[in-house]
């Protein structure tokens, strides 16, 4: 087999659990085709107090996990940030050189272009070896807080130099994709969408209440726009008062406190954030799911939640219009309340046309993990028999 080096600029870690879950998942399901190694850098705040080791050496799922912690400088800006790239880009070829010692990649994966392309072109450049490069951020439209038009010089040049340079681009969406080559550089590229893991998230329905359930699972932050959903449940509870909503993330104070000023707070659970396992528990409790952001790229929470067949009621943003149609869901407008309000009572007046349990298996079959890690297996040896 193949030896594989991915370069991830984020990944989960004792610092941040879900930093770049869904890039954890892609590893997953790469990992038996090939001898895989993964090495990330975690920056952490200069003042955190909580123990970390240096390094962390991991066994997990067939594959080697190579993180280090690394804390941010405390010196007066702009000297801080050209310190922070110094240390990072020194630790992180510390780390290639360890690895170099043993094994020699075929290939070199890179997961989100900023920082750890920087790496990836350098280890292109002396080992001559092809570069794959994945892309996840949804930084690419004029909605994000923290767009790309917006970003320095510096991070924009980056991008389209490790873009650019790529043997193969691997977006998560084509909406991504097609965004990339708008606003970055034009670079052919080919599909590969985030992946579920289906021994948690299946078909396996156990509403049997008279109550129309409704879910929404994210961290509840602005862009996934969680007063607007509470919003236009609160219109939807007004004409049917069947319905009811699970919020599954980080509920603040002012969101709970918003429930209730919306007269609503006795129909809406707020579970806090919830491991996988629960997550998919709920999930299949539920009736459907709804989605209501300002931008996205390609969550997983919707084939997450298509493979336990709920049908899904989405804002049109992002990657999402490639996995929702007229048998699975519902797309509306971004922000637009009373449309969302409508397509919910929509939703449970018209909940016979959709068969739950075709939803699940065309989800399952798209986005298990053998079915994901066969194309990017298969992609990598088009690149390496070139």
């Amino acid at each position: 087999m193949h030896n594989i080096l991915w370069l991830s600029s984020w990944y989960p870690n004792k610092y941040d659990g879900y930093c770049g879950d869904f890039i954890q998942r892609h590893a997953i399901a790469v990992a038996p085709y090939c001898n895989l190694t993964v090495m990330v850098i975690q920056l952490v705040p200069h003042n955190w107090q909580k123990p970390l080791v240096a390094k962390e050496l991991l066994i997990n799922n067939g594959f080697n996990e190579q993180i280090v912690y690394l804390k941010l400088s405390n010196l007066p800006s702009p000297f801080n940030k050209m310190v922070d790239q110094w240390n990072y880009m020194r630790v992180f070829k510390q780390m290639v050189a360890e690895y170099l010692t043993d094994n020699l990649p075929n290939l070199v994966h890179v997961q989100v272009p900023v920082k750890a392309g920087i790496i990836g072109l350098w280890l292109k450049k002396k080992l001559s070896i092809p570069m794959a490069v994945t892309e996840h951020w949804a930084i690419y439209n004029d909605f994000a807080i923290d767009k790309f038009k917006d970003r320095s010089l510096w991070f924009k040049n980056l991008v389209k130099r490790v873009i650019k340079r790529a043997d193969v681009f691997m977006p998560v969406s084509k909406n991504l994709g097609d965004s990339i080559n708008q606003l970055v550089v034009e670079k052919p590229f080919m599909v590969v969408n985030n992946v579920v893991n289906t021994a948690l998230f299946y078909f396996n329905p156990t509403n049997n209440s008279p109550l129309f359930w409704f879910i929404h699972v994210s961290m509840l932050n602005y862009s996934k726009n969680p007063k607007g959903i509470l919003k236009a449940f609160s219109e939807a509870r007004k004409k049917n008062k069947s319905v009811r909503l699970k919020m599954i993330g980080v509920a603040t104070k002012e969101l709970i406190t918003y429930s209730d000023e919306l007269g609503i707070r006795e129909s809406v659970v707020f579970t806090g954030v919830l491991p996988q396992e629960e997550v998919a528990m709920l999930l299949q409790e539920s009736d459907a799911f709804v989605l209501f952001s300002f931008y996205e790229n390609m969550p997983c929470v919707i084939a997450e939640a298509l493979c336990c067949g709920l049908p899904i009621i989405s804002s049109d943003v992002g990657g999402i219009a490639e996995s929702i149609d007229a048998n699975n869901g519902i797309l509306i407008d971004s922000n637009d309340i009373d449309q969302l309000t409508l397509q919910m009572l929509a939703m449970v007046n018209n909940y016979n046309k959709y068969d739950r349990q075709k939803i699940a298996k065309a989800a399952t079959e798209r986005f298990n993990y053998s079915s994901i890690g066969k194309q990017i297996t298969t992609i990598y040896e088009e690149i390496l028999i070139k």
